[in-house]
């Protein structure tokens, strides 16, 4: 059976098997409707799980494009229909549309609250935590298995052993890859954890602020910052958690083999930059060092959720949305454009200045050791100017629905994004989408999903040409 597609058969048993923890929390708590909505979840995501696997045993795909780009939409878009069941039968006030719009927020990482849960329902926030944290895994697997090969994650990506997947074949390392991520990804997450408990946090809130950190999905235990969870010690190793988050997962995966150049890497030279600005914002509004600095690194890594009281909400709106729209890493969990793209861009205009002035000079471009072919720059500004476009189209839509523009604005930015901690002009508090009416959910949802799929997979699969044979 083909690789990839065996992603699509194992992630329904993946959700069947957090949903048993979380049935089990839920009658341990005694809350019934949520015990049922797990029980359902296990139920059909079991079933369908056994169904895509048997169903595809002896069977061989091709592994070409066009079907890893389906695959790429099918599990973006499919999954948060299986994780939202357990939302609308714990919740019988939201119909199914809200619910999967909350599924989507958690596992695109993008986070921030659509559905209102009330009271203490840990089973529900520990829900979400998982769909985030499983999110960045997906999130990491998908973009070196897919969009890494088809070259959709920017060019000049960080050079590592993982990215030897051919062009023609993508099936051919998945297994591997698949392993290798789940074992850095998991070392990473255990290691954030152990630093909470041991500063101070309970197990509850300690694995729930992990989920959100690895993932830099944003999610909170019930808390309104992050330094409550576990003091200012269990802040800084969020903080940290969240930059290994936001950072090329290739890149730390070759530290088993002694290979440790992230000091020396720019696309993490760039998001310690950007936090550094950002905390140099947030110090001249009125903040002290320590607090600007640990939001600084939430803003830069899209983590966006704040750290301290009295922090983000500090910076002028335009500045919050100009740090989360740039982004982490490519081969990451962070949202965003992507900050290896404005290094590009910047590179590139250093070059064409040169030559305004020496009109006959060959000026090639060059980024970690490569020189970058100009096809290269053609498909980075289709994607900037593709992902500008779709902003546009999300905040008048959302606009269309009752917001004035600056929270349209905010809504749009903080969703294709994902950094859904960073909509702060509504009035529900930070991350809070709820009020928000039901078809601008919706659509803030999908644009959700083109922030993790890649503008360009999406204007591929729009392509006429794409379905030719």
């Amino acid at each position: 059976m083909s690789g990839l597609w065996r992603i699509l058969a194992f992630i329904p048993g993946f959700l069947a098997i957090g949903a048993a923890f979380g049935w089990r929390l839920a009658v341990v708590q005694a809350d019934r409707a949520a015990a049922h909505g797990f029980a359902l979840t296990v139920i059909v995501c079991t079933m369908l799980g056994l169904i895509l696997y048997l169903g595809e045993r002896g069977v061989r795909h091709s592994g070409s494009i066009r079907s890893t780009l389906v695959l790429l939409l099918t599990v973006w878009l499919g999954t948060p229909a299986l994780a939202a069941i357990v939302f609308m039968v714990a919740l019988p006030d939201a119909h199914y549309g809200l619910a999967y719009a909350d599924a989507m927020a958690q596992l695109t990482t993008t986070g921030g609250q659509i559905l209102d849960v009330a009271g203490a329902r840990d089973a529900l926030v520990f829900w979400r935590g998982l769909l985030q944290w499983m999110g960045g895994y997906l999130s990491i697997l998908l973009a070196l298995s897919v969009l890494a090969p088809l070259y959709l994650t920017g060019p000049g990506v960080y050079r590592s052993s993982l990215l030897t997947i051919e062009k023609d074949n993508l099936t051919g390392r998945i297994g591997t890859l698949a392993l290798i991520v789940a074992a850095t990804y998991g070392t990473a997450s255990l290691g954030i954890l152990i630093w909470l408990l041991l500063a101070g946090a309970s197990l509850f809130d300690g694995l729930i602020a992990m989920f959100g950190v690895i993932s830099t999905g944003g999610i909170l235990p019930g808390t309104e910052t992050f330094d409550e969870i576990a003091g200012r010690a269990g802040s800084w190793g969020g903080a940290i958690g969240m930059l290994v988050g936001a950072t090329s997962f290739a890149m730390h995966w070759d530290l088993h083999r002694g290979k440790a150049g992230h000091f020396k890497d720019p696309e993490t030279l760039g998001i310690l930059s950007i936090a550094a600005l950002g905390a140099l914002a947030l110090i001249a509004m009125g903040s002290t060092i320590g607090p600007a600095l640990l939001n600084g690194i939430s803003l830069a890594t899209t983590y966006a959720a704040p750290m301290t009281k009295g922090s983000i909400d500090l910076l002028p709106l335009p500045v919050t949305m100009s740090i989360v729209l740039v982004g982490g890493a490519a081969l990451s969990t962070a949202g965003g454009v992507k900050v290896i793209r404005f290094l590009l861009l910047f590179r590139r205009t250093g070059a064409e200045l040169f030559r305004l002035s020496h009109p006959s000079a060959v000026v090639p471009t060059r980024f970690r050791g490569q020189i970058i072919p100009e096809s290269s720059f053609t498909n980075l500004w289709v994607y900037v100017l593709g992902y500008a476009g779709a902003l546009g189209v999300l905040i008048i839509i959302v606009a269309a629905f009752g917001s004035d523009f600056e929270e349209a604005s905010n809504a749009a930015v903080a969703a294709i994004s994902n950094a859904g901690p960073s909509f702060l002009a509504g009035p529900a508090g930070a991350g809070n989408f709820s009020h928000l009416p039901a078809p601008a959910l919706i659509a803030l949802s999908i644009g959700m999903a083109l922030g993790r799929v890649e503008i360009l997979a999406v204007l591929a699969f729009l392509s006429p040409e794409f379905w030719r044979d």
